[in-house]
């Protein structure tokens, strides 16, 4: 349950960002270790969820879509 809640604080914190955010930011924001955050990045990229333009370094510019606003709305948040 811990990881469904923190990948919807993940989603959140892309959507409340219409522009997108990197990846860095999201780990600062959101105090959650970096594993955790690209753990996150790359199930809602695998999903349709979200964009990320990965880096080898972990790294890169990650955005909600529309697919990933339905799921929030889905699960009230």
């Amino acid at each position: 349950m811990a990881h469904d809640k923190d990948r919807n604080r993940v989603l959140a914190s892309l959507r409340d960002r219409s522009e997108g955010i990197e990846s860095s930011d999201l780990v600062k924001d959101l105090t959650l270790p970096r594993e955790a955050v690209e753990r996150h990045l790359l199930y809602c990229a695998d999903y349709g969820l979200a964009t990320w333009k990965r880096h080898r370094d972990g790294s890169g510019q990650a955005a909600i879509t529309d697919r990933g606003r339905d799921y929030l709305v889905r699960q009230s948040l």
